[in-house]
């Protein structure tokens, strides 16, 4: 597409090349609208001194439809942070299971779409343009229909060091690292030890819910401190289940 934009260079603008070829509307948004405050809110509970520089609404083909169509429940706006490199890639042809960026970034669930509910978290995921003394970044805010969640506790979560003769004697490790049962369950929750206030959790009248709360401790979380997940993971294993909805530029 890079190419293509400088072989037209006599024609049309390399931004308009680009922005036709990716066949995504974008449309930026008023600090001032209410999504926009939701957003930040979502963006400061982990990373208060982040400087924002423009919020962006995303709508691609037929994302909307393929979404409605799995009439699945549990929809949440949750955070994937990605390359700048692999941008272009993700708005024309959206979050793919299994693709080349995903196997990149880890799949200690499966191959899968991964999700946060914890900026910070996805952050960690976020490569952009060195300018200065400064980074300009951009994170993916997505809709996710979760449906029936499987949840992974964090003493399930494997490392390099986990004895495998102990992980074939224990049944509900065998349970939570096999392949997701796709009639029971849509999706995976990796359990953090640090999370969202869920009493700060948000639904809009769309019925999608947004986890604005501030970090707390993790009540439920059952593995040690030192071990596991630090925030919570989302994972999907089908493509349809997803939708873009903002696309985040900032820097740090």
């Amino acid at each position: 597409m890079l190419l293509g934009a400088q072989a037209n260079l006599k024609n049309i603008s390399p931004l308009d090349y680009l922005y036709k070829s990716i066949n995504c509307q974008f449309e930026a948004m008023n600090r001032d609208d209410i999504d926009s405050q939701f957003i930040l809110r979502y963006i400061w509970a982990s990373e208060p001194t982040i400087d924002i520089e423009q919020i962006f609404k995303i709508a691609r083909p037929n994302e909307d439809e393929r979404l409605r169509k799995r009439n699945l429940n549990n929809h949440y706006l949750l955070w994937h942070g990605t390359s700048i490199c692999n941008l272009i890639s993700i708005l024309t042809r959206g979050l793919l299971v299994g693709s080349l960026v995903a196997n990149a970034t880890g799949s200690l669930f499966g191959k899968g779409i991964y999700t946060a509910d914890v900026f910070k978290k996805s952050l960690g995921y976020c490569s952009g343009v060195k300018q200065n003394d400064n980074e300009r970044c951009f994170m993916l805010l997505c809709e996710v229909a979760l449906g029936n969640i499987k949840e992974v506790g964090a003493s399930r979560v494997q490392t390099n060091d986990d004895d495998e003769e102990e992980e074939e004697d224990d049944d509900e490790a065998k349970d939570d690292d096999a392949v997701l049962d796709l009639k029971k369950y849509q999706s995976r929750k990796g359990v953090g030890r640090s999370i969202p206030d869920p009493k700060h959790t948000i639904v809009r009248n769309d019925g999608v819910q947004i986890p604005l709360g501030q970090l707390i401790d993790n009540k439920n979380y059952g593995g040690n401190y030192y071990g596991g997940l630090n925030h919570n993971e989302y994972i999907v294993y089908d493509e349809s289940q997803v939708a873009i909805r903002y696309l985040v530029q900032f820097r740090r």
